[in-house]
């Protein structure tokens, strides 16, 4: 009989030990928070975004497997993205025992600048504040984010907490490493303009001392004395291109592109792989 029990006790050690080594069920906004928070974790967690790849955070709806996904999740790292404006009062009902992050903190955050200047932002107002909220294009900003998504996960798992400070050390160096190259590599197109249909490069841009000059004001397309000022300061800069993002409609782009007798290009402000993505932004805007 004894050692039944010894057996049957044996068992639920195991299972508990399972049971405590099951990943951190992490969400977060935007796809290209992933990188950072499955680098700092690890096996440690199961991360996944709110919105899919190819979808963008201004008119993406959750659909019931993301909710569901929010069901079973115990994190959520917020950046600040658009749609979690309606979202997390009925995620607090909802799901009262998901915690969430701001990864905000730390981060500098920038005004969208007033219709009719080029400015990083240049354009919309995403909240009441006039926050541009793209602020994973700036790399210090997601030095920030890796540091305070780091603390996070090391709260919650705190035995694994040195290895997650030592993640979070290295993957920081390597984002100091992208900034330096990214600088050198753009300087070239320091005291330019880069004319955007969506004004979402404003931080990725003005980083490195570059203009947006976007066709968008107030996030709907610009009256016909708007698009005029647009086109007028494009001309005078010069502008080589106008960039879309591959998650919107091509077609009112392209005609601003064919007035403006230059090339309509795809430049996606929401990479996966957030180091190599940022290196290929720059690839884009130095192509001839």
């Amino acid at each position: 009989m004894g050692g039944h029990w010894r057996a049957v006790m044996l068992v639920l050690a195991l299972a508990s030990g399972v049971q405590s080594a099951e990943p951190l069920r992490v969400v977060v906004s935007v796809v290209s928070q992933l990188e950072s928070v499955r680098r700092l974790g690890g096996d440690l967690v199961q991360a996944e975004a709110l919105v899919p790849a190819g979808s963008s955070p201004e008119t993406y709806v959750l659909n019931a497997q993301r909710m569901a996904s929010l069901a079973r999740a115990s994190l959520l790292f917020r950046i600040g993205a658009p749609m979690e404006t309606a979202l997390l009062p009925k995620l607090r009902r909802s799901h009262p025992g998901l915690a969430v992050v701001d990864t905000r903190a730390g981060m500098r955050l920038q005004a969208m600048a007033e219709p009719g200047h080029d400015h990083g932002g240049s354009g919309h107002d995403h909240d009441a504040g006039g926050v541009d909220p793209h602020v994973w294009l700036s790399v210090a900003n997601m030095m920030a984010h890796a540091r305070t998504v780091g603390v996070a996960l090391a709260e919650r798992r705190p035995e694994h907490a040195a290895a997650i400070q030592a993640r979070t050390d290295q993957y920081v160096q390597e984002l100091a490493g992208l900034e330096e190259r990214l600088r050198e590599r753009l300087r070239p197109l320091a005291g330019t303009s880069v004319a955007v249909f969506h004004p979402a490069f404003g931080y990725f841009l003005e980083s490195y001392g570059i203009a947006q000059i976007a066709v968008e004001v107030g996030g709907r397309t610009p009256s016909g004395r708007q698009l005029g000022q647009v086109l007028a300061r494009a001309r005078q800069a010069g502008v080589r291109a106008v960039y879309v993002q591959p998650q919107f409609n091509r077609k009112a782009a392209q005609a601003v592109a064919d007035e403006l007798r230059c090339e309509l290009r795809v430049l996606d402000p929401l990479p996966v792989d957030y180091i190599a993505g940022l290196e290929d932004l720059a690839a884009a805007l130095l192509k001839p």
